[in-house]
């Protein structure tokens, strides 16, 4: 049992529901139960009941409830936080068996979290497995293919400076926490890559395709079956601007990518002539979601589509189940890439603006691209998880059209009131009614009827199995009569600049003061679409 959860798990937790009421005395009905309460699962959230129903699952000796019993202790969840307390939990559920509790268990050893340091029971809990080789250090089985978790963190960092100590001290943190050989992120001195073009800016950067001559990280299986450690011979990679918060905004994309986001991070390096901390990233070969629509609508089917909003919401809900939201999520941030006969595939990018549930923005201020940002959110209410599924339904109404939100308008006072007031973006003729029903949901006005990021995800994985397995279904049917529309949609060229759609400051103060007033918004022009 992890954090996250599978999509047969929910489809569980949903039919099955009724019954989790019917028999609290059964430990894994009742730590469904929990969960439910957790998450609003048929029912209003509630994370006092959540923590309630863990406890009595882990009193009658469920794994998982003890792990989640550690969970809502660690993060505070309808309880206070107590790391003491969470570690007791994990321990517990560790002993039962229960394998992704394990290396929780290793780490609170390891970092001394809720529990005394101890490097000995750190070693006595990693996993270690014969078929990934003996550690040459240690003389002990691998914990993963060439790599042992006792060791190589340790020895890599002692290998490296880049003389900041705050940027040494960030990088070496999440080296120690690496588990796969392939997944370890470089400080890469700037010599040792070479700067080809700008391809792309924003609100919080520029971004460089590069050539880095050591190459990323991979393992190769001999024909002994032994796994040895290697590197592509030259890469070619993506290296972004950090903005002055360089570190807050690694950290944060570090955290995403480690249990979020897909995107691929190598490392840090700093530009030698203007000084700017630069992350070194994946390179994406189609551009961001937005160009790859403009240059490409007419060629791509409903099928396609739904693959791609797929990827991004199974992103989105990672990053959610880490308890964070991305607060400047957009087709901008969101990047496509196309391997040698691999399908496009989507990824979410540039979380400089990323925060944990809990952190609030300064009063009376935001960043972000109007036409994406949620109305609670303009009207200077809390910043919530729920935006970001506002901002995924803004992006579902974009895939269905091919055009951005609001194009034509002036993203001012007068369209963020309107915004508020609930004008949402179009949909292309066409569309078929359970997506625009769900986009709909996705953008209500009131954020606790809008879905989860984990039903956004469950409903479009169940229309994508549809389209690929179906043979006579009425949602396939819907979305095989759309794609012979679109064929005949005229291209409508954007209005707007593309920098008019890069992040900037939104005076929230100003909007809530005009919606008080009652600014007359029925005398704004509206563009033809």
């Amino acid at each position: 049992m992890s954090n996250d959860i599978g999509l047969s798990k929910i489809d569980q937790i949903t039919n099955a529901f009724s019954k989790l009421f019917a028999n609290k005395t059964n430990p894994e009905e009742t730590f469904w139960l929990g969960y439910c309460y957790q998450h609003g699962i048929e029912i209003d959230k509630n994370e006092k009941k959540a923590f309630t129903y863990y406890q009595k699952s882990a009193n009658m000796n469920n794994s998982d409830g003890m792990y989640y019993v550690g969970h809502c202790y660690y993060l505070g969840i309808g309880v206070e936080i107590d790391k003491k307390k969470a570690f007791v939990y994990y321990l517990k559920s560790a002993k039962s068996g229960n394998s992704m509790v394990i290396f929780k268990t290793a780490v609170c050893y390891r970092y001394g979290i809720g529990v005394e340091g101890n490097y000995g029971e750190f070693r006595n809990w990693n996993l270690k497995d014969s078929k990934y080789g003996k550690c040459k250090h240690c003389y002990e089985y691998n914990t993963d293919e060439s790599w042992c978790i006792t060791c190589d963190p340790e020895i890599m960092i002692r290998k490296w400076t880049c003389g900041n100590k705050d940027v040494d001290c960030c990088i070496k943190v999440f080296q120690l926490r690496t588990m796969k050989y392939e997944n370890a992120i470089e400080w890469i001195p700037f010599d040792k890559s070479s700067i080809t073009d700008k391809i792309g800016e924003g609100g919080f950067g520029c971004v460089y395709s590069a050539t880095w001559p050591d190459g990323i990280r991979k393992i190769e299986k001999t024909d002994d079956h032994h796994y040895v450690r290697s590197r592509e011979p030259s890469s070619t990679v993506a290296l972004k601007t950090l903005s002055d918060s360089s570190l807050k905004e690694f950290k944060n994309h570090m955290k995403c990518v480690m249990f979020g986001s897909k995107l691929k991070k190598y490392g840090l390096t700093q530009n030698a002539e203007t000084n700017e901390y630069m992350m070194v990233l994946q390179y994406v070969n189609n551009g961001n979601l937005y160009k790859f629509l403009r240059t490409n609508f007419r060629d791509l089917n409903w099928q396609t589509k739904l693959k791609l909003l797929l990827d991004i919401s199974e992103d989105l809900r990672k990053i959610h189940v880490i308890n964070y939201i991305h607060a400047d999520f957009h087709s901008g941030n969101i990047l496509q890439h196309k391997g040698i006969g691999e399908n496009i595939k989507s990824y979410i990018s540039d979380m400089g603006l990323s925060k944990k549930f809990y952190e609030n923005d300064s009063e009376g201020c935001i960043y972000g691209v109007m036409p994406y940002v949620a109305p609670e959110v303009l009207s200077s209410q809390e910043f919530t998880e729920k935006a970001d599924i506002y901002d995924f339904g803004v992006i579902m109404s974009e895939i269905s059209t091919g055009q951005r939100p609001f194009d034509g308008y002036q993203f001012n006072e007068e369209l963020a009131v309107k915004i508020c007031i609930g004008s949402r973006p179009e949909f292309a003729p066409g569309t078929p009614e359970c997506y625009i029903k769900l986009a709909k949901q996705c953008m209500d006005s009131d954020p606790e009827k809008q879905p989860a990021a984990w039903q956004v995800f469950q409903e479009l994985y169940k229309w994508v199995e549809i389209m690929e397995n179906s043979d006579n279904n009425e949602i396939k049917k819907q979305f095989l009569d759309a794609d012979k529309i679109v064929e005949k949609l005229p291209i409508n060229l954007p209005k707007h600049p593309d920098f008019m759609y890069t992040s900037k400051i939104i005076n929230t103060q100003k909007i809530s003061q005009a919606i008080k007033v009652s600014m007359p918004i029925e005398s704004i022009e509206l563009p033809d679409y």
